[in-house]
């Protein structure tokens, strides 16, 4: 009885270890340098040759750790991204999504409810959107506002579907109003950040 539940714990081991290998791999690369990775072009260019397998190979979870996420957003993304949003950044935490980007204040939407507190902000401030990723379809997540801040002062939480929209947010089906709409990479159903890493779901055979 002992040997057939030592064998079924070894069982249960390999399997999280194999579904969790990335992020395994990533924090024995961290600990054996001894300093955490730095994004980079490189970091960006092997976060995208993972994504790829999504639907180039079987059918397995892909997992990118923050610096990944960052190197793509660096990297990949940042240039598309408009040009008052200066030096975004993300971080992972627990099942939290966090961005933030350098804004000038005369990019700030003008709404009453936003004078005293623009009146009070500098030329160029931090602005910081926390949230949940949350299904939506096949190809998207949405990112589910929970507090939006101005140099770390937290705007009220009724403006922030107002707010979202005066940035450029747009009415898509299903899309709550608090939440912007994330497009997914190919070959990925959903997607989900768990304790410092963002994982891809792919799609099952019988979905391809």
């Amino acid at each position: 009885m002992r040997r057939l539940f030592t064998l079924a714990l070894l069982i249960v081991v390999g399997v999280v270890a194999w579904n969790e290998r990335d992020r395994i791999l990533a924090a024995w690369a961290v600990l054996r340098g001894g300093a955490e990775v730095a994004p980079s072009a490189e970091l960006a260019a092997s976060a995208q040759a993972k994504l790829a397998r999504l639907s180039n190979s079987e059918p397995e979870r892909v997992a990118l750790s923050e610096a990944e996420v960052q190197s793509l957003l660096q990297y990949r993304v940042a240039s598309y991204l408009p040009e008052y949003i200066v030096a975004p950044q993300v971080t992972l935490d627990g099942n939290r999504l966090h961005v933030q980007a350098q804004v000038p204040t005369t990019s700030f939407p003008r709404i009453d409810e936003l004078e005293s507190v623009v009146g009070f902000l500098p030329d160029t401030t931090t602005v910081k959107v926390s949230g949940q990723l949350i299904p939506l379809d096949d190809s998207r997540v949405g990112l589910a506002v929970d507090e939006l801040s101005a140099a770390r002062v937290p705007l009220p939480r009724g403006l922030i579907p107002m707010l979202l929209q005066r940035f450029g947010r747009t009415n898509e089906p299903g899309l709550p109003s608090d939440a912007l709409a994330l497009p997914l990479p190919a070959g990925a159903t959903t997607a989900y950040v768990r304790a410092d890493s963002l994982i891809f779901v792919p799609r099952t055979s019988s979905e391809r």
